[in-house]
């Protein structure tokens, strides 16, 4: 009786997975599969299409194959993955594994997120990732690369909160906004404010000079660096020292208060 009525089920181009689903959950929907085979002793499906898709509410999966554990609510997707919850998060991969009743997704292989916040569109390039589409977040490693507007960063790993709109860098995490380039052992960049935060070895290159520090905080708006703890500042072969700098790199500007030393060649 199960072989006839997904026989009937495939001729209408849709799949509706509800076996062993508490009363409770949405239903799963298959839409253009190709083959679909059901094993009772795992409750898996598997399903080729091209691609075939598996939708439950707004949290879409497509990919050439998928396995579909029914009773837990997970899959397994390979080749041309792609997941997609509404209008505001997609992400793609060459083989990706989550769960649709949690909404969450581990990708691998060039993977490629794309979310749209108010500033603008997020794009995030890395070999794997963790999305939760719950949560609005993204956890990626290997050596991520994370652009909006007019800024890059790169580090082995970048947590992004969607929420928030705020990225945090580790591991020899660099950020270049046109000219501006800046590296340090942590970096925290809030798209929603404008501005980011740095600690550990700061070090600050722009064609107009260059410093170093402890911490540093940026303001994208006003072109502004406040660098902080032992800093050095440098324009050519002239130098400052102070615990804390103001630097206005598109001016060319740099300004200290307090114990400040001043080296300066003729």
């Amino acid at each position: 009786m199960r072989v006839w009525r997904l026989v009937a089920w495939l001729g209408a181009g849709v799949v509706a997975l509800g076996v062993a689903w508490p009363s409770w959950a949405q239903p799963v929907e298959v839409e253009d599969a190709r083959r679909a085979a059901y094993e009772a002793a795992s409750d898996t499906w598997t399903l080729e299409g091209d691609p075939v898709r598996l939708r439950r509410a707004d949290l879409v999966v497509e990919a050439r194959t998928v396995r579909y554990r029914a009773r837990a609510g997970t899959f397994e997707a390979a080749g041309g993955v792609r997941v997609v919850q509404g209008p505001e998060g997609e992400v793609r991969a060459e083989t990706a594994g989550g769960s649709l009743w949690e909404g969450w997704v581990e990708l691998r292989g060039e993977v490629q997120a794309r979310y749209r916040t108010a500033q603008g569109p997020v794009q995030l390039t890395a070999p794997t990732a963790r999305v939760d589409f719950r949560r609005r977040t993204v956890a990626s490693a290997g050596g991520v690369r994370v652009s909006w507007q007019r800024a890059i960063l790169r580090a082995q790993e970048i947590f992004f909160d969607g929420a928030a709109e705020r990225a945090t860098a580790r591991g020899s995490p660099v950020v270049r906004w046109e000219e501006l380039q800046l590296q340090a052992a942590l970096l925290v960049a809030d798209l929603r404010a404008q501005a980011l935060w740095a600690s550990g070895g700061v070090r600050l290159h722009h064609p107009t000079g260059r410093a170093q520090g402890e911490e540093a905080e940026v303001r994208w708006p006003e072109r502004v660096a406040v660098l902080r703890g032992q800093v050095v500042a440098e324009r050519g072969a002239d130098r400052l020292r102070a615990e804390e700098v103001r630097y206005a790199w598109e001016r060319g500007t740099v300004s200290a208060e307090g114990r400040v030393r001043v080296v300066v060649h003729p």
